[in-house]
C-alpha cells in the first residue's frame, strides 16, 4: 500500500485492508452456530435509518450470492411522520424524541410526558403506526422480490424490531427460521470487533428468537 506521510507528524500504518458487504457480517457468529449446511441460503435484512440493505450468505459465510441497496426506504420514514406528529401538538419534534417515542409508543406514560398537547395522543400514534405498516409492506415486497424462497432469514438493524411482523407474514412457511438478532441495531459493529480481536477463545451464545409485543 501507499506510504502515508505527514509534515513534522507521526502517522499510521494501514497493513490490511477487507471489504465485506454491507451489514452481512452482522449474522456471522449466529450463522456459524445455526447448524447450517452448505446449500442453506440465508436472507440478511438490514433496515436503517435511511436504507435498506439485503444480501444472501451461502453455508456458513462461504459465498455471498447476492446483495441489494435501497436508498429510498428506511426508518426515517416513520421518523418523519412522528416528528411533523409532535409539531402539530407543540412538543419537542427533535429526532432524538421522535425516534424514542417510535420505541416506545407502547409506554402511555412515556407518550404523555413528550406529547404536550394530550388531545392528539391517539392521532399521533395512529400516524406512527400507519407509517410503520407502510415500512414493514415495503421492506416485506422488497425482500420477496429479491430473494423469494431462502432457507432462513435474519433481520438486522435500527429498524429490525418495526419491521419484523411484515417479514414473519412474507416468508410465513419458514416459522421460526425467521430471526429478529438480539441488538440488532449494534449487531454488526459487535460482530465487527469479535471478527477482528486477538482473543481465541470467545463464548458467542447461539442467537435466539425474540418475540415482538403485539401493536
Amino acid at each position: 500500500m501507499r506510504e502515508i506521510t505527514l509534515n513534522k507528524g507521526e502517522v499510521f500504518e494501514v497493513v490490511d485492508v477487507e471489504v465485506m458487504p454491507e451489514s452481512l457480517p452482522a449474522v456471522m457468529s449466529t450463522l456459524i452456530n445455526s447448524n447450517c449446511n452448505e446449500f442453506t441460503r440465508s436472507l440478511v435484512v438490514d433496515c436503517g435509518g435511511t436504507t435498506l440493505d439485503m444480501g444472501i450468505v451461502v453455508g456458513e459465510f462461504d459465498d455471498v450470492s447476492a446483495i441489494y441497496g435501497n436508498n429510498e426506504i428506511g426508518v426515517c420514514m416513520v421518523t418523519d411522520a412522528a416528528r411533523k406528529a409532535l409539531a402539530s401538538a407543540d412538543s419537542d419534534s427533535s429526532y432524538l424524541v421522535a425516534n424514542e417515542l417510535i420505541k416506545r409508543r407502547n409506554d402511555l406514560e412515556f407518550v404523555k410526558e413528550v406529547v404536550n398537547d394530550e388531545s392528539k395522543l391517539d392521532s399521533i400514534l395512529d400516524k406512527i403506526d400507519i407509517k410503520i405498516e407502510e415500512l414493514g409492506n415495503a421492506v416485506a415486497y422488497e425482500a420477496k422480490k429479491f430473494a423469494k424462497n431462502p432457507n432462513r432469514v435474519y433481520l438486522v438493524g435500527g429498524g429490525a424490531p418495526l419491521v419484523y411482523p411484515a417479514i414473519m407474514a412474507a416468508y410465513e412457511t419458514l416459522g421460526e427460521r425467521v430471526v429478529l438478532i438480539k441488538d440488532a441495531q449494534s449487531a454488526l459493529a459487535r460482530e465487527l470487533c469479535l471478527y477482528n480481536t486477538e482473543e481465541e477463545d470467545i463464548h458467542i451464545e447461539r442467537e435466539t428468537l425474540i418475540e415482538v409485543e403485539d401493536e
